[in-house]
């Protein structure tokens, strides 16, 4: 699945993991080094930050003169989201799902099975 699907374009999938992996408010500057493989302008950042925050997945706090942005959501929540709309995008969920879970890292199929055994069954009517 892009990331245009998970409500993020690829500039902005970019920043969110620099704050994701910052864990704590960090300022535009900050992000900007965290990026310096792409090479964004200090604007260009800016503009991004305030569009996530439009969009509801950052906050910002003024201290001085500069603010500084911290994530909304985690990591894993937005990954969560990305399933479940590769899920609804298969046409078969049913069928997607098999084949993710055929595709597991064994550890992982543990884990899954861990999570599963703690739900309780729902009873019929």
């Amino acid at each position: 699945m892009s990331n245009t699907a998970s409500g993020l374009g690829s500039l902005e999938s970019a920043v969110m993991a620099v704050l994701w992996a910052a864990g704590r408010p960090v300022s535009v500057r900050e992000v900007v080094e965290g990026l310096a493989d792409r090479e964004p302008a200090y604007t260009t950042i800016s503009t991004v930050l305030e569009n996530l925050r439009r969009k509801g997945w950052v906050d910002r706090e003024r201290t001085g003169r500069l603010w500084f942005y911290r994530a909304l959501r985690d990591r894993a929540s937005h990954a969560a989201d990305r399933m479940h709309g590769a899920l609804d995008d298969s046409g078969d969920p049913r069928v997607a799902l098999l084949r993710f879970v055929d595709r597991m890292d064994p550890d992982d199929l543990d884990v899954l099975r861990g999570l599963l055994a703690d739900i309780p069954r729902s009873e019929d009517p």
